[in-house]
Formats: structure tokens, C-alpha cells, sequence
């Protein structure tokens, strides 16, 4: 068996996600991407033997990209009010990113639910347990005083999931930072009460 570099299959992904953001999946081709990342056909087929196996690739890239960016705000030095509203932020911005990045954004995400339909459930697990071990960092350091964990991470996720649309599904009038950070340091306010 060939042993497939690691550097190739990131340069299809990398030319899928450019291809796919600006033409849509169903107008992106195997050869188009093949010669965006520098490769024959033939290769392109060795790493991938279709388009949806490429795209669930650059979903999970994403993921990656959401569990890193998580990992360096929970580990950061930032009190954990301040962590909370960088998380928050940052999840904001990449999912608006995503959402308005292209015109086939709702394409893509379609696809994506199509393909694996729990990655919207793994992503909200993702952010309530990342939002939790932060509400838990603000308890041991007596930050924060009045929360129920569980209760609290349910009832702020749900309290700010208006911000968090799926692609296609914009709501009117559109998601706001500055509203969502309203609301975020409205809940750090509630639980700093002493």
C-alpha cells in the first residue's frame, strides 16, 4: 500500500474549501480541484474517491480549527469572564464567516448535515462543554458565585443560539456582536453577583 503524504491531502482540502466557497460543491469539479492543489486526477483519487469525502474533510478542519481555538482560550491567562467573551466572539465570527463567506454557503452546509447529520449536535457539545469547564474556572477562582453548572450552560446556550444560525437560515433582522455581547456580559454580571 502507498503511503499517502500528509501535505497533499492538505492542499485538496485547502483547494476544495477555496473551490467550494466560491462555486458551490455541485459546480466544483474532481479536476478543478485536482489542479488548484497541484495534482493529477489520478493522485486526487488516491486521497479521496469523491467530493463528499472531500468536503466532510474540510468540516472537519473546522472542527479542529474550534477545539484549537477553545483549548488556547481555556488555557489562556484571561480571568474567566473574559475568556467567556472571547469564546463567544470567536465562535461568532467564525460562524458568521462561514455563514456569509459565499454565496453557496447554504449549499455546503446542506451537504454537510446531509453527510453527517450529528456534526451540529457535536459542535453545541463542543461549545456547552468548552462554556462550562469556563464557568468552572470562574467558580474555583471565586469569580463567579452564583452558578448551576448545568442549568447555566443549558440556559446561556440557549440564550444565544439566535447568533448562531445555520447557512440559508439567516434571521431577520441579522445576528449582532455587539447585542450577543450584551447578553453574554448580562449572564458574567449574574454570576458575579456576590
Amino acid at each position: 500500500m502507498q503511503k499517502l503524504d500528509p501535505q497533499k491531502k492538505q492542499s485538496i482540502v485547502t483547494a476544495a474549501k477555496s473551490r467550494f466557497h466560491r462555486y458551490g460543491i455541485q459546480k466544483t469539479t474532481m479536476q478543478e480541484i485536482a489542479r488548484d492543489a497541484g495534482l493529477s486526477v489520478g493522485t486526487l483519487y488516491l486521497y479521496f474517491k469523491n467530493k463528499d469525502e472531500i468536503l466532510l474533510a474540510c468540516t472537519q478542519v473546522f472542527r479542529e480549527e474550534h477545539d484549537c481555538a477553545a483549548r488556547l482560550i481555556l488555557h489562556s491567562d484571561y480571568a474567566a469572564d473574559e475568556k467567556l467573551r472571547c469564546y463567544i466572539l470567536d465562535r461568532f465570527r467564525a460562524a458568521k464567516a462561514t455563514r456569509e463567506g459565499s454565496d453557496p454557503a447554504a449549499e455546503i452546509a446542506r451537504a454537510v448535515m446531509r453527510l453527517d447529520p450529528d456534526r451540529i449536535e457535536a459542535e453545541a457539545s463542543l461549545m456547552m462543554r468548552t462554556i462550562g469547564q469556563i464557568l468552572q474556572q470562574g467558580c474555583e477562582t471565586r469569580l463567579f458565585h452564583h452558578v448551576n453548572l448545568a442549568a447555566d450552560v443549558e440556559v446561556f446556550a440557549y440564550s444565544i443560539a439566535y447568533f448562531f444560525p445555520i447557512a440559508g437560515k439567516e434571521p431577520d433582522p441579522p445576528p449582532e456582536e455587539e447585542k450577543l455581547l450584551a447578553i453574554v456580559n448580562w449572564f458574567i454580571a449574574q454570576w458575579q453577583r456576590p
